[in-house]
């Protein structure tokens, strides 16, 4: 401690001595002038501008040291792209469509002059399974798409139906052509309106309206190829076009060669304003029929195969048809009993109508179509609020010969009546979401039946549902129906059905 004592003086004094001098030799020294700065920034400038030349010459060296040894060197294997062990398995999807039904009349009354088929009949009495789905897709290749649909139509005591309903490649956009142009080749749900190109348990309400049931025994999904463009406009603007087999019941049948059926459609869609936007097309089916199967139960039974009566008698039915042409006997007393306005009745009892849904036609058909679809978010959030107003018009035109299948004393023999028919279809409907979760509809559709079926009166049925989604993979709702499809025969339905999904399902089209 007296070491430390004895020190500290020579170190504390001197210490005091040199901070007392300080602030007299910073006042005493002169403060820099602006041009003595300015100096001193260019010298600081040139050093570093010196420093960077210097930095660029040597990476310029050693780029040029690397670009000769990658010439010595042979170019390497490039390494596989990493991927995921899953990355080419195609997603699955199973879709679950069960209901409860119940109906005023005993008996579905079929829609007179129009041949239909399972897929357009009402639903089963009671508790029953509707129509179910199992789904494969995914991508081939970075060109290729390709999916798979199965239909399961399960009726009470039948045997369960196994129905291929899509299986088709189609181009990805890095397939090498137009920018904007799809190919699509298989068996498809093709591009004819609104609904056609949606499975049924993705629709508004739990059936089809009735020109979809009419005309096309609820879908058009034939063999066949479809080429489509999407312009290049400030607008959404499509055209395409198919070429088909031909054998999709009952709108074409009896394809002798395989390409008897094509189509050519335009839509075009735009905003209006932020929340609001439309979309309209036009679509056109044009082919040819060979003994179009009659009863239309083709498409349920197999897909492009008439029925078994149809089968049986085709070979016959061909010879007749001819004689008939040959003769013009039988033509001709159709034709002269329409003209002079006679009571349509043959001798055998079967009046004009049945010709139509229950005979077999060979000529040409041509079916246009016209859809309409609004959508607006009152909130500006479709999520939470969500008006649609949609609509769709059918017209129908029939060429040729339909036969009918009669039997008299234990022999079989033919009727045939020629016409030249248009038969127009119908519907409007409209979907309002209150909730997320919650929605309401209504539809109303009609339905004038071909000229020369003289039915009478205009098939007409309405609609109305409420259904509630958990999300959406699930789908409960309630509908009633009302129909009126035959004279003054109606039939007041009620439904409760589910729709739910299981796995990856199709993105919801506009």
């Amino acid at each position: 401690m007296s070491i430390i004592a004895r020190f500290l003086p020579l170190v504390v004094l001197p210490m005091i001595a040199l901070l007392a001098a300080a602030p007299a030799d910073a006042q005493s020294a002169g403060q820099p002038t602006a041009a003595e700065l300015a100096r001193q920034i260019q010298e600081i400038k040139r050093d570093y501008e010196s420093r960077i030349r210097a930095l660029e010459g040597q990476l310029s060296n050693l780029e040029k040291k690397s670009q000769a040894e990658e010439k010595k060197t042979p170019a390497a294997t490039p390494a596989k792209k990493a991927t995921a062990d899953n990355a080419f398995n195609p997603a699955i999807g199973i879709v679950f469509d069960g209901r409860y039904a119940s109906f005023s009349a005993d008996e579905w009354s079929r829609i007179p002059g129009f041949a239909v088929g399972h897929e357009a009949e009402r639903a089963p009495e009671g508790l029953s399974l509707g129509h179910s789905e199992v789904t494969a897709s995914g991508n081939i290749d970075d060109k290729f798409r390709g999916a798979l649909t199965l239909g399961l139509h399960a009726h009470p005591g039948e045997a369960t139906e196994v129905e291929l309903e899509e299986a088709y490649v189609q181009t990805l956009p890095g397939a090498g052509l137009l920018e904007g142009m799809r190919v699509k080749a298989g068996r498809a749900l093709w591009t004819f309106g609104y609904l056609n190109e949606q499975h049924a348990h993705g629709d508004d309400f739990a059936d089809r309206p009735l020109p979809y049931r009419a005309f096309l025994n609820n879908a058009f999904n034939d063999d066949g190829v479809e080429v489509s463009v999407v312009l290049p406009t400030e607008v959404y603007a499509e055209l395409g076009g198919g070429l088909f087999r031909g054998d999709d019941t009952p709108l074409f049948g009896g394809s002798d060669n395989g390409l008897r059926a094509r189509s050519l459609y335009a839509r075009v869609g735009w905003d209006m304003g932020r929340d609001a936007a439309v979309r309209v097309g036009g679509y056109l089916l044009d082919g040819k029929s060979r003994n179009r199967g009659g009863g239309g139960h083709a498409h349920a039974n197999g897909h492009g195969h008439e029925d078994e009566h149809a089968d049986e008698h085709a070979h016959e039915d061909e010879h007749d048809h001819e004689d008939d042409h040959a003769n013009g006997e039988e033509e001709h007393e159709h034709e002269d009993d329409h003209a002079n306005g006679e009571e349509h009745e043959d001798e055998h009892g079967e009046d004009f109508a049945s010709f139509f849904s229950e005979g077999m036609f060979t000529g040409n058909t041509r079916l246009y179509g016209i859809d309409v679809r609004f959508t607006v978010a009152p909130t500006g959030n479709a999520r939470e609020s969500e008006l649609i107003l949609q609509g769709e018009y059918f017209w129908r035109k029939e060429d040729g010969t339909y036969t009918l299948m009669e039997e008299e004393d234990g022999e079989e023999h033919t009727e045939n009546l020629k016409t030249d028919s248009i038969a127009h279809g119908w519907y409007i409907q409209g979907v309002y979401k209150p909730a997320p979760r919650w929605r309401i509809g209504a539809r109303y559709a009609r339905l004038s039946p071909p000229d020369d079926a003289e039915i009478g009166h205009n098939p007409y049925a309405f609609a109305a549902m409420v259904d509630w989604s958990n999300s959406e993979f699930g789908r409960v709702r309630l509908q009633y129906n009302h129909e009126a499809l035959d004279g003054d025969e109606e039939d007041n339905q009620i439904m409760l059905q589910y729709v739910m999904s299981l796995g990856a399902h199709a993105a919801h089209s506009f």
